[in-house]
This record gives structure tokens, sequence and C-alpha cells, in this order.
């Protein structure tokens, strides 16, 4: 009579598992791997070859402009001698234009930032009427600069809406030319256009990320009692604070390049001028070739701005980071 043999089934533990996924993994070629760091380098083309043509290239070269002059290659500090020699000219336009700078950038960031903040927060919470709100504050941010420059100039031209409201409330002004023709008048024009076109851009934003934030925070909180405004401080700014710090950053990084409102409303009123656009007037006149201008002074002038503001830029991120430790939900 034979032997019976018994074939058992190998035992497969965890162990052979692991060791065996392993082997596997070490023997299979990095092909899953380069696909895979095909796909992200052809994702990352096209935004790569934009910031390089559209920012280093043009950077690169007002910085080179900047140390020289026209049809000339030696390296020359005649340009940055004329922004100093002009800095000290009695009625020179530097020395007002950096501080509208400075006012947009303080009104822009201390007013208006805070008063967004609390807007959105109430629309956020859903008040009565909240869509209706939204679609007011948000018009300015969809229509085009044009569009609502147009409409400004019309709000506050002569014989328009906002002169009729004046002189019903009784408020005596010069309206010699509409309010944007008034050098007393010019530069508040200027801000109010400014904190109007800019509270929808802000908004957006800030209700995205406030809509982030998880119903059960909100749940927790209603049952611990927590009020409206212990809510707003204590919770929705600290779990926000990434996309403020980013509208924050934003705004420093614009406070030496305003320039869009003053050349769309008062381009030739010196009280309304500021640092962005007395660099692109300069421009401007430049490459019409009609005043004689180089291009080789505002990219001096664009350096020397550059210089100042980059530290303030990098010390208002270091000190927004230490303000709040970053929250991930």
């Amino acid at each position: 009579m034979g032997k019976l043999y018994c074939l058992r089934r190998p035992v497969i533990t965890q162990e052979v598992i692991i060791v065996a996924s392993k082997e596997k993994r070490a023997l299979l070629p990095s092909q899953k791997r380069r696909r895979e760091l095909l796909f992200i380098g052809l994702a990352l083309l096209w935004p790569i070859m934009q910031f390089i043509v559209f920012w280093v290239v043009p950077n690169f070269n007002s910085i080179v402009m900047a140390f020289r002059v026209p049809d000339g290659e030696t390296f020359t500090l005649i340009n940055f001698e004329r922004f100093f020699r002009e800095l000290q000219q009695p009625n020179n336009p530097i020395i007002p234009s950096f501080w509208n700078s400075i006012i947009l950038f303080v009104v822009g960031t201390f007013i208006q930032f805070p008063l967004v903040i609390l807007l959105t927060y109430v629309l956020f919470k859903k008040v009565y009427g909240h869509k209706f709100f939204r679609v007011i504050f948000y018009t300015p941010a969809i229509l085009g600069a044009s569009v609502t420059t147009a409409l400004y100039r019309y709000l506050i031209s002569s014989n328009g809406p906002v002169e009729h409201i004046l002189d019903w409330l009784g408020v005596e002004y010069s309206n010699q030319l509409a309010l944007l023709g008034n050098p007393e008048t010019v530069f508040l024009m200027i801000i109010i256009y400014g904190f109007w076109t800019g509270v929808g851009t802000n908004m957006i934003m800030m209700l995205g990320a406030m809509n982030r934030v998880p119903d059960e925070i909100f749940d927790s909180a209603r049952i611990d009692g927590v009020g409206f405004w212990r809510e707003l401080f204590q919770i929705i700014l600290p779990m926000i604070w990434p996309t403020l710090t980013t509208l924050i950053v934003f705004s420093m990084t614009g406070i030496f390049t305003n320039s869009a409102a003053t050349m769309l409303l008062a381009p030739d009123a010196p009280e309304a001028s500021t640092i962005g656009w007395y660099i692109t007037r300069f421009t401007m006149s430049a490459g019409s070739g009609l005043t004689g201008e180089i291009l080789n002074y505002p990219a001096a002038v664009g350096l020397i701005f550059t210089a100042i503001s980059f530290p303030l830029i990098m010390f208002t991120k270091w000190l927004c980071d230490k303000i709040t430790n970053t929250v991930e939900y």
C-alpha cells in the first residue's frame, strides 16, 4: 500500500506579504513614477513659460536698463543721480506721490480691510437680504475698469447724483470742474474709488475661506454659547488667517505700484499722483517718443522703490506668520 501524501497550502502571514510587496516594488521599473513626473512637468510648463517671458525677462531688462543710458553699454549711475537730484528740488512730484501711496495703503489696510472682514462675516451669517447685498458688493469686481470708471465719473460729475445729495445736505464745496477737477477733493475721490472697487474682490476670497470652515466647529460653538463677536475673533479669523495673510501681502506689494485709479480718473492732477503713476507716466511718455524721455530713468525709479518695498513685504509676511499658527482642516 503506497504512502498517502497530504499537500498542505503554504501559510501566508502578514510578514510574507510585506516582504513580497517590497520585492515587487524593487523589481518593478519606475515607469509609473516617470509618467507622474512627465504629467507634472507638462502641467507646469505653461505657467513657467509665462513667468519667464512676462516676469523674469522684463524685470531683468529693467534692472539692466536702470544702470545704462540709451545707446550706451557702460555701467552708470546717472539715472539714480537724476532721481536724488529731483528729490531735492522744492516742487518735486516725488514726495507728494510717495505720501499719497502711503495714504492709499493705510486706508486700504487699516480701514477698508477690517470693514471688508466684518461685511463678509455678516454675509456669511446669511442675514436678511444677504443675497441682494452680495450682488451690490460684487458688482464693481465683476464689471470692467472702463465701466466702473464711467459710472463713477457720472456719479461725481457736475450736476450728478452726488452733487445733488451734497446740495440737499447743505454741504458747501467748490464745484469748479466737478469733484475730480477740484485740487481739494480729487485725491479724496481717488480714495473712495479704490475703496468702492476693492471691496468685492477681497470679499470673494474671504467668503470662500469662511465657507471652508467645517460646520461642526460652528455647531460646537453654538452649544457652548459663543456669540457673534467671539465667533468672529476666536474662530473665524484664526481659521481663515492664511487667506488674510495672502491678502495683506498682496496689498503690501501694491504700495508703490498703485496707479490705475489715478490714470483712469485724474491723470493730469498732481494732487492725486502716486509712485506707481509717477513711474507709469514717465514710461508712457518715453514710449510715445514725443517728450524726449527715456525708459532708463523710470527703470531706475522702480528699482529704488523695489529695494524699499521688498524688505517691508518680507517683514509683513514674517509678522503675519508669527501672529497665529496655521490651522489645517
